[in-house]
């Protein structure tokens, strides 16, 4: 019976079913917040420093790159660490949200399963979760920027437009590839072996103005999305500019990406509860 389930709506497609999963998913934020919640609860609720732990991990992290790599920038000590401590919060939000995007419909299958809810619930309630970790890191960072005697320009308002757009492209992203994992599994694992790579061509290391030299190096940075994501962001909160053309390209994945999903949705939305 169920085989015969699946191939009624083998041909099924309506990309309009992507619009009306994600306002519906919208419409219902204190359900997906009590979900994320309850998940940071059930995460942290055995350990003695409960929350403190994502404070110390970042701030762990940001400590070591500066101390292990800020003698090899021309930046200086100080506004090295700054910048690694700004591109390091962001980086960790984005490199979430295809992490857990991979996941996100199979470890909710039991609700996908019984509860007639709107797929993008769950989504919306990886990216709460996420957001709020990008949160406490994002405050510890501008922390670390007053310590070392920088301060915000006005020019930092521009990162909130920014963020307006990447939190678009987690939505588009955590669906699009969550169908598409729950799918192909392998895809999961595929992408786990992408973010090694990204983690290493993506400028939180180093800093992209000292690498500009035409070559190989440069040609797979400018290839990388997570560069100019870290730069319309992470630039204002700096007190520069961000490249315009990075503003472009992230556009143009936007709305890339937006088709994309809304062909996978199409394709996706009713048999999703045959794969997970």
């Amino acid at each position: 019976m169920l085989e015969d389930q699946v191939a009624r709506t083998r041909y099924v497609f309506d990309p309009r079913v992507a619009f009306r999963d994600l306002l519906a998913g919208a419409r219902q934020p204190a359900l997906w917040i009590a979900f994320a919640t309850d998940e940071i609860q059930q995460r942290y609720r055995r350990s003695k420093l409960g929350l403190a732990w994502i404070i110390i991990s970042y701030v762990i992290f940001v400590a070591t790159i500066s101390l292990f790599f800020g003698n090899f920038s021309d930046l200086g000590h100080a506004h090295f660490t700054v910048y690694v401590a700004i591109n390091f919060a962001i980086f960790m939000f984005l490199m979430g949200n295809i992490t857990d995007g991979c996941a996100v419909f199979r470890v909710s299958k039991s609700w996908i399963k019984s509860a007639p809810l709107p797929h993008s619930i769950y989504v919306f309630k990886s990216i709460a979760r996420s957001l709020f970790v990008f949160g406490i890191n994002l405050a510890v960072a501008l922390m670390i920027l007053y310590i070392f005697g920088f301060q915000l320009h006005f020019l930092a308002l521009l990162a909130i437009p920014a963020l307006v757009v990447l939190l678009i492209n987690a939505v588009l992203v955590q669906t699009t590839f969550g169908y598409i994992a729950a799918r192909y599994p392998d895809v999961d694992h595929l992408m786990q072996s992408l973010m090694r790579i990204l983690y290493f061509t993506t400028p939180v290391l180093w800093v992209r103005d000292e690498h500009t030299a035409p070559g190989l190096r440069t040609t797979i940075s400018e290839l990388n999305p997570f560069t100019h994501a870290l730069e319309i962001f992470s630039a204002p909160i700096l007190g520069k500019m961000p490249d315009p053309k990075s503003w472009l390209i992230i556009g143009v994945l936007t709305l890339v990406m937006l088709v994309t999903t809304l062909v996978v949705t199409g394709f996706s939305h009713r048999r999703l509860p045959y794969w997970v």
